[in-house]
């Protein structure tokens, strides 16, 4: 049973990383939007802070269910890993949305402020 809990918690630990640089991209685009066509609705303020909460519900599950992934890594996926050479494509890719997540959320704070709070 609890290796049924680890692959859902595994999924959902992907699952939350797609939804978090999806909504990045999608603040982005919307932000760069709203300063070019100097848009001004009363739904973007609101908009902008559905999405961002939508950024950090999907941040806490990458940190749990990363945790709970990193701690039971060795037992149900370091060997097929290494023996694939996957580590250092982990390293890569970890190294990778890390910088994508820096970047987008830099946009959301960016964005919060001039459109979230009005």
């Amino acid at each position: 049973m609890f290796n049924i809990f680890l692959m859902i918690s595994n999924y959902f630990h992907d699952l939350s990383v797609a939804v978090l640089a999806t909504n990045l991209l999608l603040i982005f685009y919307l932000g760069r939007m709203v300063d070019k066509e100097k848009l001004s609705f009363p739904l973007i303020p609101r908009l902008f802070q559905k999405l961002s909460k939508i950024t950090y519900f999907a941040l806490i599950y990458i940190v749990v269910g990363g945790a709970i992934r990193a701690y039971y890594y060795t037992d149900f996926e370091w060997n097929p890993a290494v023996e694939k050479g996957q580590v250092a494509a982990l390293i890569v890719k970890h190294i990778l949305l890390v910088s994508i997540t820096a970047v987008g959320l830099f946009y959301q704070i960016r964005y919060m402020k001039k459109y979230g709070n009005k």
